[in-house]
């Protein structure tokens, strides 16, 4: 279940209570070396942008684009950053995220290269839930120009009133955010889940 942030207002005198419910972003962590951030190669694979819909993909259509670092296997984490933005995370993960939402998402194996060659154990994950979570009249943000699409946010505030609980899911308003739930946070932080932070 998706953690609630309470926000008292004084309006008019009187204390008015706003809930909003808190997700977390899936992001690369600030300190992450750059020289491991992964290579998506072009034309390899299933298109990248497919994966950002948050719909089910036929398996045997899906062929997963290659991903390639620089660096040795022993440098590469639990979650591997990429410059295609696609969710290659190990199997600790993938436990964490069946004990908790495996309806939520797709499996299919991933090609990673390093230094040294393939990389075996490593998954391509699909989040099948694309959701209108941003509370527009909260938030803060830009659109392009011309268009409804937003370009970039400054001030992020969600809705309180989703009919289901989501524990990972898209913005759908903003398909590269990634969102966790605070459980899927914690369960991240006690397993010591390295290569990704949540802000």
């Amino acid at each position: 279940m998706e953690a609630e942030l309470e926000i008292r207002i004084n309006a008019n005198g009187q204390n008015k209570k706003e809930v909003y419910l808190v997700f977390w972003i899936w992001s690369v962590p600030e300190d992450y070396p750059n020289n491991r951030i992964g290579e998506y190669i072009e034309g390899s694979g299933t298109d990248r942008f497919l994966f950002r819909e948050g719909k089910k993909l036929l398996k045997e259509e899906v062929v997963s684009p290659k991903i390639i670092f620089e660096c040795d296997e022993k440098y590469l984490y639990d979650v591997l950053p990429n410059n295609g933005f696609l969710l290659i995370v190990s199997e600790k993960v993938i436990e964490i995220l069946n004990e908790n939402c495996p309806d939520d998402i797709q499996i299919f194996e991933a090609s990673v290269y390093a230094k040294n060659g393939r990389v075996p154990n490593y998954f391509l994950l699909n989040v099948l839930n694309s959701i209108e979570v941003l509370d527009k009249v909260e938030s803060k943000y830009t659109t392009i120009r011309g268009t409804d699409a937003i370009l970039s946010l400054d001030k992020i505030v969600y809705k309180g009133n989703l009919e289901h609980h989501y524990h990972i899911l898209r913005n759908k308003d903003y398909k590269s955010h990634v969102l966790v739930s605070d459980s899927i946070k914690t369960a991240f932080e006690k397993k010591r889940v390295k290569g990704v932070q949540f802000e």
